[in-house]
């Protein structure tokens, strides 16, 4: 019997000091990150003779692990994009950056300048505004470089550490497999819980899916599908300068050991730091710095348009205000040829540009240019097919029938069919752009056309409704504007001949245009006479047969501000295009200032609603992190519990050695 109970005790106090044990490294390693807590237990010995084997185990829920870590991902993916979302934002929100602020003060230096045109230091604020404009536009843009900038640095680190987890989860599990995974050999438990921290770390930096293999190892995967760590190996995350925008990183995957062993990643579905880190630069970013340039572009080149139709103060046809810069198109590294892509903006045509970068494809006897959204990817519907002949070659607006997306394409070189490149001319638009002079006479407010009906009229008929529409001695066949003063053989003469029919004669007595109409409503004169001279003009009131108007260039007109008023309505025009398959001009377009409202909302309302996806996931991850911490968090008052009721069975199986101590003695003293 004493034996028995010797056994007995013997079990119960090595059990006990087991348990007290284990209740002590669960109270020493309470702020050990990633620790686990364990529990040892026992079974009992057959025939009832004491405690049998204990195993000592963590108390963890895979289940709720995999919740933890899918939460974790979720809340840095949206805690990343605020962050950086935040910057731009408060960058945009500030009255001192703003575009609309220089774009209002311009346009009321041109309101004050038509009041009195010939005045030159009315002239001049404008040249200041126009700079001044011109240097918000780049700060902007400057900013916003920098963000995208930093993005990348975060990048490069944020694609250390990660890379760094996964060799830490891959050598933890050659560890522990080392180990195997029977009962001779237990795995040390202080692995199992480095390799699940470093694999919670790793879902901060991506979202991951995770694997048991046979051999113990932990098999970790992208939310997408892609491999991590596997079997004896892993794979690295890769940051590459972009193929074709070398400033534009992108990720790949490579095998560890093996760098000839690459697979795409798909970054939509990323999640994570790194995930929120290029979802920003997507969404925000990009977005911000086109609509910046289209902006910048569309405006400056409404400007010289419209400046281009008036006469300075010097008495001759205006000029550009503005230089628009020229950019070089992205060639893909995969091109077999030697082309290169110069990309301007054609004048006039800036009010045709979307937001958006486009893909030039070069074919057989064509090349195709299509629009792209800030995925990379093209959208559908907007193709425009150009033939060409050979190259070197030029093309634009009139070679796309009529739509090229306010773009003027230089190829040069030897391309092959299936060269592709990336054409980005909005990314540094708003910081490229340069006043083209800085003379206040170079302004154009008067109109270059001068019309007057003789006093001898007897007829009440009045010219009215005069537009200019082109300047270019170019572009018109035989008579038109004189560069850089003068209409050809001008002055003109308009006589109105009976029958609803005016006829224009120049100064030499030659025919300009017959102008016949069908009734008593003289629209658009030369229009209807067929003959372009590029400007137009009706007649309103009743004419009488022989009554005479003097068509003639504006000389001495510097106290005129009719292209002034065309210049100044420019702050109200549809001239900034929505999306690539709108027209142009149409109510798809938008105003400037509609144009950076509606940039600055963008970004307001993507920055607000990540805010809310923050909160969210926020308290989704404390929810769970409780949920986890219910089970595999150390409780100091259970733990003082439990040291209590361990030391109290310790003291109790104590007590029965020393029982059976005493039921020894009395039988040897009995057989005495």
């Amino acid at each position: 019997m004493s034996d028995n109970l010797l056994r007995i005790g013997t079990s119960a106090i090595l059990a006990n000091s087991t348990l007290l044990n284990t209740t002590s490294n669960n109270i020493a390693n309470i702020n050990t990150e990633g620790y686990v807590r364990q529990r040892t237990e026992f079974e009992s010995q057959i025939l009832g003779l004491g405690v049998g084997k204990g195993t000592t185990e963590r108390l963890v829920s895979d289940f709720t692990l995999k919740q933890l870590r899918r939460d974790t991902s979720n809340y840095s993916y949206a805690q990343q994009y605020v962050t950086e979302a935040n910057r731009v934002d408060a960058l945009f929100s500030n009255p001192a950056n703003s575009i609309a602020t220089g774009i209002n003060d311009l346009f009321k230096q041109f309101q004050i300048a038509n009041n009195e045109p010939a005045t030159l230091a009315n002239r001049q604020l404008i040249i200041g505004s126009s700079q001044a404009l011109l240097d918000k536009f780049s700060t902007l843009s400057s900013l916003v470089l920098d963000q995208e900038n930093f993005v990348n640095q975060q990048l490069d680190i944020y694609t250390s550490e990660t890379n760094g987890y996964i060799k830490q989860i891959a050598d933890l599990n050659l560890e522990i497999a080392s180990f195997g995974t029977g009962n001779s050999r237990p795995v040390p438990l202080d692995l199992l819980d480095k390799r699940d921290l470093a694999i919670k770390n790793l879902a901060e930096m991506v979202e991951i899916r995770t694997l048991d293999a046979d051999n113990g190892e932990k098999l970790v995967f992208l939310g997408t599908g892609q491999s991590l760590v596997v079997e004896r190996g892993q794979f690295n995350l890769v940051t590459l300068r972009g193929d074709p925008d070398p400033s534009q990183r992108d990720l790949k995957l490579q095998l560890a050991g093996n760098t000839s062993v690459e697979r795409d990643i798909d970054i939509e579905a990323l999640g994570g730091k790194i995930g929120g880190l290029l979802k920003f630069r997507e969404e925000i970013l990009v977005p911000t710095q086109n609509r910046l340039g289209q902006l910048a572009l569309s405006m400056t080149d409404a400007m010289n348009s419209q400046n281009r139709l008036g006469m300075n103060l010097n008495g001759e046809i205006g000029g550009n205000l503005f230089t628009l810069p020229v950019s070089s198109g992205f060639a893909l590294s995969s091109n077999a040829g030697t082309g290169a892509v110069t990309v301007a903006i054609e004048q006039g045509e800036g009010e045709s540009l979307p937001p958006n970068d486009f893909l030039l494809t070069v074919e057989a006897g064509q090349v195709r240019i299509q629009a792209i959204d800030v995925k990379g990817e093209v959208i559908v519907g907007s193709d425009k097919v150009v033939p060409v002949g050979g190259f070197p070659v030029t093309i634009s607006s009139a070679d796309a029938g009529g739509d090229l997306y306010g773009l003027e394409l230089t190829l040069t070189g030897a391309p092959a069919v299936g060269d592709q490149f990336e054409l980005k001319p909005l990314s540094t638009a708003s910081r490229t752009l340069n006043l083209a002079t800085t003379r206040p006479e170079d302004i154009a407010l008067a109109s270059p056309v001068r019309t007057e009906f003789t006093v001898t009229n007897l007829g009440n008929a009045q010219v009215e409704g005069l537009k200019v529409t082109d300047t270019t001695p170019a572009t018109l066949p035989a008579y038109g504007f004189d560069t850089p003063s003068g209409l050809i053989n001008g002055p003109w003469t308009m006589t109105y001949v009976g029958g609803d029919t005016f006829e224009i004669v120049d100064n030499l007595g030659n025919p300009v245009a017959t102008a016949a109409f069908g009734s008593n409503q003289y629209q658009d004169i030369f229009a209807q006479a067929g003959v372009p001279v590029g400007f137009d003009f009706s007649v309103t009131g009743v004419p009488a047969i022989g009554d005479t108007f003097n068509i003639s260039f504006n000389d001495g007109g510097f106290n005129d501000n009719r292209n002034g008023l065309e210049l100044s309505a420019l702050q109200t025009a549809q001239t900034t295009r929505l999306n690539p398959l709108s027209v142009p001009g149409s109510v798809n377009s938008v105003s400037f200032n509609q144009s950076y409202g509606d940039m600055v909302s963008l970004i307001g309302e993507r920055t607000n609603q990540a805010r809310n996806n923050e909160a969210a996931g926020k308290a989704l991850l404390e929810q769970t992190t409780a949920w986890y911490e219910s089970l595999s968090g150390v409780s100091l008052d259970e733990e003082a519990s439990n040291l209590v009721r361990f030391q109290q069975t310790y003291a109790a199986a104590a007590r029965i050695i020393s029982t059976s101590q005493t039921v020894f003695d009395t039988l040897l003293s009995a057989v005495r």
